[in-house]
């Protein structure tokens, strides 16, 4: 899986259903963790829609762990602070990396999820699709 894809998918996920996945991978492999779980500052960046510039948004709390897992290192740096959390979805970054018999079990987990969350988002856009304001741009040059 790409990391893009698996890091949108990790992003998404509860608290719980990484915890879940996470947990008897942590009980079965030794998890070296070179970062532990931390809180830190990250800056958002934004694209002005007309100029078509680059700006930093202003700055958001995230946490950030790294992990070692068979050799393999995983990383995770998510919005929030919840450090659980982040620390599950770095061992299933490393996971995923690596040969173990449970990725083909996680990935698969992750998918399934990456449907449900899907589903969510295409049901929360028909919710939000009848309040939805149609703009038009009028091709005026002023002098």
């Amino acid at each position: 899986m790409e990391i893009k894809r698996l890091s949108r998918i990790l992003g998404r996920c509860s608290k719980e259903t990484i915890e879940k996945l996470a947990q008897p991978i942590m009980k079965k492999y030794p998890v070296h963790i070179i970062r532990k779980p931390m809180k830190t500052l990250v800056m958002v960046r934004m694209k002005e829609t007309i100029a078509k510039a680059d700006f930093y948004l202003g700055e958001i709390l995230a946490c950030e762990a790294l992990v070692e897992l068979q050799g393999q290192k995983g990383f995770a740096l998510m919005a929030g602070d919840i450090m659980d959390k982040v620390l599950g979805a770095a061992v299933l970054d490393a996971v995923c990396k690596t040969d173990l018999p449970e990725k083909a079990q996680v990935e698969a987990a992750l998918l399934e999820e990456e449907k449900k969350q899907q589903a969510q988002h295409e049901e929360e856009m028909k919710k939000h699709a009848q309040s939805s304001v149609q703009f038009q741009t009028l091709d005026v040059e002023y002098k």
